[in-house]
């Protein structure tokens, strides 16, 4: 079989960043559907956002007085490019009076596994070195605890970033099945909470996809709760980011939590926006989900899963090399990660073989995914290894010249609304 037909897509978000071909048979009729996108800013560009808060006095005005200063951000399970934000971010808190020593950096992991120092160093920069960095440590028997948000949830939050004078968030907006988008208040609960209030964030949300259900994203179940948390712990300002396909920052949104998280959602709606093809007319016959710019850390392999939803009678293959190739989501397995890592074992991904099932049954192409943990949690589903072999199958299955919808970076894109 010919293979000569190549797409190629961005790959390996926070492992090299690469430009991807995907070969194709020749005789497929593959169509890229990308999102609307938005161009890089440069850094006049991060500046002038910096200067002009929405919603809030400016960074030097709040830091004002203040004695220390907690900065979260988000881990790389995340795309968002942090190091960019930085130098005006903490020039602003130093002009303001905040002594560098006293300003210290959290990374919000939530419930996701702690950074290495490397890790932290691609994450955040030079400021990895020049600062104290902490991981948040969701199952610490040293949190803050904060009461029970209306709702019953109980607050319970990191120490350094309760006890900061002045509370920053850093992190990127884009679509979420539980929240609607990330970014804004997030950062707090769950990024910084305690087992006990992430579990019940969880447990109270209820997942909503971009598939048919719906055409785009919309605030979820959990965001009051958030916001409410957020209130709760005093939280002063933050700087959210849209990104582009590349992973560029196109948006920067800094301010009031919720005022400058709504201004941001608008333009994260309108770059992420894709015109597709109506999903239950029987047009498209193979659906390829390419899962950058979330293809790092397994566990957020379902970000790039709600086209199985929106797609009716197809077949459906996900590309995600989710190059960490450690699958811990400590909210799930109930374990602090250092027991999680004892626990684990050798994968030999020779084992995985290369075979297609029915319609609606989705594959998962992966170079790292470890074989176990995608059948806890997929257990109807396919993990294979090889992408031609794969191919090869499915061209058994398929039409003779079959149709096939590429979308370059699922995770983030979202179904435009129907005229």
């Amino acid at each position: 079989m010919n293979m000569s037909q190549t797409v190629t897509v961005r790959s390996g978000a926070w492992h090299g960043d690469v430009e991807r071909p995907l070969p194709f048979p020749d005789h497929w009729r593959v169509q890229v559907y990308a999102p609307s996108d938005a161009p890089a800013l440069g850094s006049d560009q991060l500046n002038a956002a910096l200067d002009a808060p929405i919603g809030t006095s400016s960074l030097e005005e709040l830091a004002h007085g203040k004695n220390s200063a907690a900065i979260v951000v988000d881990d790389l399970c995340r795309p968002t490019p942090i190091s960019p934000i930085l130098p005006g971010l903490l020039d602003r808190l130093q002009s303001g009076g905040i002594a560098k020593q006293n300003i210290r950096f959290v990374i919000g992991s939530g419930s996701h596994r702690l950074l290495t120092q490397e890790e932290m160093v691609k994450k955040l920069g030079a400021a990895a070195t020049a600062y104290e960095v902490q991981n948040h440590d969701f199952m610490s028997g040293d949190l803050r605890a904060l009461g029970n948000l209306s709702c019953g949830m109980p607050l319970y939050i990191n120490p350094t970033v309760a006890d900061a004078d002045l509370k920053v968030c850093v992190g990127s907006i884009s679509p979420h099945g539980l929240a609607g988008f990330s970014g804004g208040a997030k950062l707090v609960v769950p990024g910084v909470a305690g087992y006990a209030t992430i579990h019940y964030l969880h447990n109270m949300c209820s997942y909503r996809g971009r598939g048919s259900k719906q055409s785009s994203i919309s605030s979820e179940d959990g965001r009051e709760a958030m916001e409410e948390a957020a209130r709760r712990l005093g939280l002063d300002f933050i700087v959210n980011v849209v990104i582009n396909t590349k992973r560029e920052v196109a948006g920067v949104f800094a301010g009031d939590f919720s005022e400058a998280h709504q201004r941001g959602m608008e333009l994260a709606s309108d770059t992420y926006a894709t015109s597709l093809p109506a999903g239950n007319d029987g047009s498209v016959d193979l659906v390829v989900a390419n899962a950058y710019p979330y293809d790092a850390d397994p566990v957020q392999i379902g970000k790039s899963l709600w086209v199985s939803e929106y797609f009716a009678d197809t077949y459906t293959l996900v590309f995600n090399p989710a190059c960490d190739g450690i699958c811990y989501h400590g909210a799930r397995v109930g374990l602090d990660y250092a027991h999680f890592k004892a626990q684990e074992t050798q994968f030999d991904s020779s084992s995985v073989e290369v075979r297609v099932g029915r319609r609606h049954q989705r594959i998962v192409c992966s170079e790292n995914f470890p074989a176990r943990h995608f059948y806890k949690r997929f257990a109807s589903d396919i993990l294979v290894r090889d992408w031609e072999g794969v191919l090869e199958r499915l061209d058994r299955e398929l039409p003779a010249e079959p149709n096939v919808a590429l979308l370059p970076c699922a995770p983030i894109q979202i179904p435009a609304p129907s005229d």
